[in-house]
């Protein structure tokens, strides 16, 4: 795919960008797997990050967590460099991560779970606060309350997965491949979801997903990844009608 730039014509939030990449270079050994990445994320939007296996998706993720530390570059959330901390201190300042494969804790139960996630709270009275918003939000999630999260459903982990992230209360929620492996009715739950955090809470969401048709109808920006750099970037639904995108990964011939 050649590299194309789609200008923004969608109205933007103004001032700092809650999340900047520049010039971002991160690498797996001698793999280097994202080469040069130049990325925004703007107060209360969806961004979608689209490609194929490979492509540098879940590095990039890593990368904004401090979960990985880019070679060369600089990472900025809400204004402040965080190139290089450590993955607990930039979770700390409101980010969360929900990482592919879900990964949550199998032995625990739901409320445990969930309780896990606030680990960086100490008022018990806004915990449950956050639990019963947990509930409110995923009522699947209250009535397996005292249910191991390792006995559920995929897509009932993926729930659960997403409410301990929510714990925090992110200003920045990171999701990576929410769908994957679920069945059609709970990938039409998690994007519901997903659409409600972010115009019901004004949460800001940077989303890597495998159904780039489902990522870019929520979406309200967009980039295309292909071996660790951009190949396109621009308003989702400008992306979506881009031919070399719906041949590539929305399924059209």
């Amino acid at each position: 795919m050649p590299e194309t730039q789609v200008m923004t014509s969608a109205a933007q939030a103004t001032g700092t960008p809650m999340l900047e990449l520049r010039d971002v270079h991160t690498y797996y050994g001698h793999i280097h797997a994202l080469k040069g990445l130049n990325m925004t994320v703007n107060g209360g939007e969806i961004v979608a990050l689209i490609g194929g296996n490979g492509a540098g998706k879940t590095t990039t993720l890593r990368t904004v967590s401090g979960m990985m530390k880019p070679r060369h570059g600089q990472v900025s959330y809400a204004g402040q460099n965080v190139t290089g901390l450590p993955a607990h201190v930039i979770m700390g300042r409101g980010m969360s991560h929900v990482p592919e494969g879900r990964r949550i804790f199998g032995q625990l139960s739901v409320r445990e779970n969930l309780e896990v996630g606030a680990y960086t709270v100490t008022d018990r009275r806004v915990i449950e606060e956050r639990i019963q918003e947990a509930f409110a939000l995923f009522p699947r999630l209250k009535e397996r309350e005292g249910q191991l999260g390792g006995t559920m459903s995929g897509g009932e982990q993926q729930m659960l997965a997403i409410a301990r992230a929510l714990m925090v209360n992110p200003k920045l929620l990171l999701l990576d491949e929410p769908s994957m492996g679920l069945s059609p009715l709970f990938v039409e739950a998690i994007f519901d979801i997903v659409e409600r955090l972010n115009k019901e809470r004004g949460t800001t969401i940077l989303l890597v997903e495998q159904n780039a048709s489902m990522a870019l109808a929520i979406a309200h920006r967009a980039y295309v990844l292909q071996t660790g750099e951009i190949r396109l970037s621009g308003p989702a639904a400008q992306i979506a009608q881009d031919e070399s995108v719906r041949k590539a990964y929305l399924g059209d011939e």
